[in-house]
């Protein structure tokens, strides 16, 4: 229980801060005076990071295990918080970004979850998972909510810039806590390998084929929703109807707590339909989202924002749940690092299109393009996977 305790209360801070920062940041380089073009690269930056470290953990991770990785990571964020808490000069912010594993939305794709998500199940009793999942991602959305509107704090600085980087500063600040957390959490290697073995070389044929088609699956996923992060809609917001800081935060305040509470309810559906049926239920958000540019005013868009954001991340834990029972233990780790880095690859490219969409004026095109490749996803998952698992 102590171990679960643990997992929570970094999943919480790290939740907290990457909410903040994935609104702060557009903003913040918008008031620098950088343009949409370089929004779109540091959108770019730190999703390749994210890729990136994914990467090492797969490959590399033998090497220290899974706690050991968490301290890296958790040192890296300290690093981050440091440059970008202490410089405007853009190649140092970038290397920021790159650096500290950010999340551009309320939910993650780094190295991070890979290993937690991975830790998880072995952690709870059989047959638990799915409400230990929605757990974990309720108490993330729900730090994500608090995150989201102390990004609205500078505008209450006489100084909003100097605003900005004192919340930088405390991301590096989360960095060191992250590091005190992971130094008490214990046994949490492979249970079926020992320590130092998460890497794809202990992944069984089946195993290998099925984290192949979920690459891509996720893939698809992760441009759509590249194209519509929450770095992404509090840039929109504030470029289509001149939403301030201010307003933003409060927004998406409220958005995450409605996804919070949708995380609960995701695994009490999934033990009556299954996880594969619940993750698909949600494309009924995608279509919602498609609707948000199209709505016409800032009200209405706003209305179809939070019906979207009330089912949308029902499929994350039923996700991490149905990952759960795909793979064995020893298989989870490499299994989400590497669909996670799948996911983290294929949203760079989010970035330069949404700066190139957004710099010739075509603002709503990239959330139109995000809600069809997300509702593409959901029919390809439920048709590879349908008499496979439930």
């Amino acid at each position: 229980m102590q171990r679960l305790f643990y997992i929570f209360i970094s999943k919480a801070s790290r939740a907290s801060v990457s909410s903040l920062l994935s609104i702060l940041t557009p903003i913040y380089l918008t008031r620098l005076g950088y343009s949409a073009l370089y929004v779109g690269v540091a959108l770019t930056t730190i999703l390749a990071g994210n890729a990136f470290f994914n990467i090492i953990l797969t490959w590399y991770g033998d090497y220290l295990g899974r706690r050991r990785s968490l301290l890296v990571f958790s040192l890296l964020v300290v690093v981050s918080g440091v440059l970008l808490s202490s410089t405007i000069f853009l190649p140092l912010i970038l290397l920021g970004l790159f650096l500290g594993n950010i999340s551009t939305t309320a939910t993650e794709a780094g190295p991070f979850q890979s290993i937690e998500t991975g830790i998880l199940p072995i952690l709870v009793s059989k047959g638990k998972e799915n409400r230990a999942f929605g757990v974990y991602n309720f108490i993330g959305y729900g730090a994500s909510s608090i995150g989201a509107f102390a990004a609205s704090a500078p505008d209450y600085f006489q100084d909003s810039l100097l605003g900005s980087r004192l919340l930088y500063f405390v991301y590096g600040l989360v960095g060191i806590l992250l590091l005190v957390v992971y130094r008490k959490l214990e046994n949490i290697e492979s249970q079926e390998t020992g320590p130092r073995k998460i890497s794809p070389g202990n992944v069984r044929p089946e195993a290998r084929r099925d984290i192949t088609k979920l690459s891509f699956f996720y893939s698809v996923d992760a441009f759509g929703g590249s194209l519509v992060s929450q770095f992404v809609l509090s840039y929109w917001f504030s470029q289509v109807y001149k939403v301030s800081l201010s307003s933003l935060g409060v927004i998406f305040l409220a958005v995450n707590v409605v996804t919070a509470f949708s995380t609960l309810a995701a695994p009490v559906l999934a033990e009556r339909l299954g996880n594969l049926r619940t993750m698909v239920y949600h494309l009924l958000s995608n279509v919602f989202l498609i609707m948000v540019p199209l709505a016409g005013s800032f009200l209405a868009a706003l209305v179809f924002l939070f019906l979207r954001q009330s089912i949308s991340q029902m499929d994350v834990p039923t996700r991490q749940a149905f990952m759960a029972q795909l793979f064995t233990d020893q298989e989870r780790v490499p299994a989400n690092a590497i669909t996670n880095t799948s996911r983290s690859l294929s949203g760079t490219l989010g970035g330069p299109i949404t700066a190139i969409l957004f710099s010739v004026g075509a603002a709503s095109l990239p959330i139109l393009t995000g809600g069809f490749s997300k509702i593409l996803y959901d029919l390809l998952v439920f048709h590879s996977f349908k008499n496979k698992v439930v």
